[in-house]
């Protein structure tokens, strides 16, 4: 059995109905040597699954319990942590996600996976992607209000002369005769054009690799920063829905790093500020109608009648239980227990499987004093 790391949300694996599975999350350090810890922590957290499992459970894990053994000894892997990493998996297949934001390390065996990180870490909430471009190259960031991290990109894509190459556009001359076996050349067009051909080939080329391999992957909102030429040449051409109107015009990619994260973190705790209060307008206005509740009852019966528009839960809160997808009832249970999951994460599922939409916020970002709320459709 080998895993695979994973960048799309959800994965086919999630919808097998497979059971038990199992979720391990493990928040990792990235710098050293407090990075040497991170296996450890695996280890022990693949001990608290081999806990939980019956002797007859445990058997049907067993080549996924070598797999674990292997990954915890592959410093290659640990070598390219990122802040935290989501490790799911059955009987018969594993699969990665490296998550850009912290989560609580957790081990959990239950009949469907825990995926409230990695709900926080794919929703479009207060996450966004940021484009850095000028007319010969671009740099790419994914950025929330805990910080901004830079995506690596190989220069075949991320610069004009890797892009274009030998593609790139030559001086057009044409031959007109002086007399006798004399010639005289003339370029068309000159130097200033054939820049502004490239730039365009440039520009739709990064637009359709940012939609393609990011966008339609993650689906957050995409910031542009760039100089106000810049911009307006590539807003013409883009084709990406993602895009948002608010740029930043500057050059990003020749600012120096610590400039560039310090203006792209001002203007994300202004578009942050803005979509809270927009999340807490929508459920006070809601509540108000009848058309909102922050009540768990009320909530689950919401859900199984399939009228929850946006479920809003309180991130790294583990309510042990089942949640009836049908009946919207819950049943208390142990997180030992390997019947037993969390009751809000199945619930998120549900939601998502439904059409709603899922915010995970932390406490104080909340449009309630309670830990998780609800806007109904009707």
């Amino acid at each position: 059995m080998n895993y695979q790391i994973i960048r799309e949300f959800p994965h086919p694996m999630m919808e097998k109905g497979k059971r038990p599975v199992i979720s391990i999350y493990v928040e990792t350090n990235i710098k050293k040597p407090d990075r040497l810890e991170n296996p450890i922590r695996f280890k022990n957290l693949v001990k608290e699954v081999q806990a939980s499992l019956k002797d007859k459970e445990f058997k049907g894990f067993k080549e996924l319990f070598l797999l674990f053994k292997e990954m915890e000894e592959d410093a290659l892997f640990w070598e390219g942590a990122t802040e935290s990493l989501a490790i799911l998996g059955d009987e018969e297949e594993c699969i990665v996600y490296k998550l850009p934001v912290k989560t609580k390390s957790l081990a959990i065996v239950s009949d469907s996976y825990y995926i409230k990180p990695i709900l926080r870490s794919f929703q479009s909430y207060g996450h966004y992607h940021v484009l850095g471009l000028n007319r010969d190259n671009f740099i790419l960031y994914e950025a929330d209000r805990y910080g901004i991290h830079e995506i690596p990109v190989a220069e075949q894509d991320s610069t004009m002369e890797g892009v274009l190459g030998t593609e790139k556009t030559a001086p057009h001359l044409s031959v007109a005769s002086i007399g006798g076996d004399q010639a005289m050349y003339h370029g068309h067009g000159g130097a200033k054009d054939e820049r502004k051909v490239d730039q365009e080939k440039f520009f739709r080329y990064v637009d359709a690799f940012i939609l393609e391999q990011y966008s339609h992957t993650y689906k957050i909102p995409l910031i542009l920063v760039g100089l106000d030429e810049h911009q307006g040449e590539f807003r013409k051409l883009s084709k990406n829905n993602y895009l948002i109107d608010h740029g930043i015009k500057i050059d990003g990619v020749s600012l120096d790093k610590k400039s560039f994260q310090e203006k792209i973190q001002s203007v994300m705790k202004e578009l942050f500020k803005k979509e809270l209060k927009e999340r807490m307008d929508i459920f006070t206005e809601a509540h108000a109608k009848d058309l909102g509740s922050d009540d768990l009852v009320q909530i689950g019966r919401a859900i199984a009648e399939g009228r929850v528009a946006t479920l809003y839960l309180e991130e790294n809160t583990v309510h042990p239980g089942l949640f009836d997808p049908n009946q919207g009832t819950i049943v208390q249970g142990k997180i030992e227990n390997p019947r037993v999951g969390d009751v809000y994460d199945d619930m998120a599922e549900v939601v998502l499987s439904r059409g709603g939409e899922v915010l995970i916020l932390e406490k104080e970002e909340m449009p309630t004093q309670s830990d998780l709320a609800a806007v109904y459709r009707y």
